[in-house]
């Protein structure tokens, strides 16, 4: 028998146990791993997504938490593993894209096969109500006749919360004439934002509505249905790509995985979105549904990545 055909044997061989192994996928429980600690908003959410999750895929699914480093240790483990669908990380938009690039980790953009996004809630920039700014151009004017006065606040630098306000005071021109004030975590800032030690604050929906706040823009792509008197970035002047900031965050699989394998978690994911179950949960937890599929995802994730990368050049991280 000469080389090729022994060639010919083995390719065939290895093609129809990898057909047979991707039918069968799982074969065992897959790991669906929260980078933070138990309680927190990531583990919440898969802990309501993993049993829909599980009866989509056909087989079981379970939660486990690893934290530290701002979700960077769960991600730089993962990163490292056999890429066969079995272990899953559900990484935020500060953990896949943000961390990165302002941290020494082992790994970046090209580690991962995104599988899907599950949520996505866009990011508002708002003041206390009782401040006299009812418009951005009412910041910009402040700003400039009184450089230096104005504060602005976040849960910590690198944060979400400060690249919203990055991305508004930079795309404004005012960010050089008004001082940043970071704080341990969105609670003890938007305290400080209520009593008036900082006047501006970046978050989601969900927070701003927990306070008597005033939104002075939106980064999103539309206006809000809640709220369609205020503009977006867009309007207001602020141009790509600091224009569009989104708090999302969805399954990671290392690279290197199987396209059948991604298009069976892919299709589990899609199913466990759209469930009754999970639907539920999202509107009792206020949780953001916004779901993309593999290919979707991952171009997303990547333009989220480039962009990002200006916002912390901006930032000065």
């Amino acid at each position: 028998m000469n080389f090729k055909a022994v060639a010919g044997i083995v390719a065939s061989a290895f093609i129809a146990t990898t057909a047979v192994a991707d039918d069968a996928f799982p074969e065992r429980p897959i790991n669906l791993i929260a980078p933070f600690n138990a309680g927190g908003g990531t583990d919440l959410l898969l802990r309501g997504f993993a049993p829909h999750f599980a009866e989509a895929i056909g087989g079981e699914a379970f939660v486990s938490n690893m934290a530290g480093g701002s979700g960077t240790v769960a991600a730089s483990a993962l990163q490292g593993q056999r890429p066969d669908g079995y272990q899953l990380g559900y990484f935020s938009i500060t953990v896949s894209t943000i961390q990165p690039q302002i941290k020494n980790v082992p790994y970046g953009v090209d580690s991962w096969t995104p599988i899907c996004s599950v949520a996505a809630s866009p990011t508002l920039l708002f003041t206390n109500a009782d401040t006299p700014y009812m418009t951005a151009q009412d910041v910009v004017d402040a700003a400039n006749a009184n450089p230096g006065e104005l504060v602005y606040g976040s849960s910590g630098p690198g944060a979400m919360t400060h690249l919203t306000t990055v991305a508004a005071f930079a795309g404004l021109g005012i960010l050089d004439k008004l001082k940043h004030l970071p704080f341990q975590g969105s609670g003890p800032a938007v305290k400080e934002l209520t009593a008036g030690t900082i006047q501006f604050f970046g978050d989601t929906e969900i927070l701003m509505s927990r306070g008597d706040f005033r939104p002075l823009m939106v980064f999103n792509n539309e206006r809000l249905e809640t709220y369609p008197d205020v503009p977006t970035a867009t309007e207001v002047g602020i141009e790509p790509p600091l224009n569009e900031l989104y708090l999302w965050g969805g399954l990671f699989a290392p690279a290197g995985l199987e396209p059948e394998v991604t298009a069976k978690l892919e299709a589990a994911c899609e199913a466990a979105v759209n469930s009754e179950g999970f639907q539920e949960f999202a509107a009792n937890s206020g949780t953001v549904i916004n779901f993309r599929g593999a290919e979707e995802f991952e171009a997303f994730f990547r333009q989220q990545y480039e962009a990002n990368g200006a916002l912390i050049e901006a930032a000065g991280l």
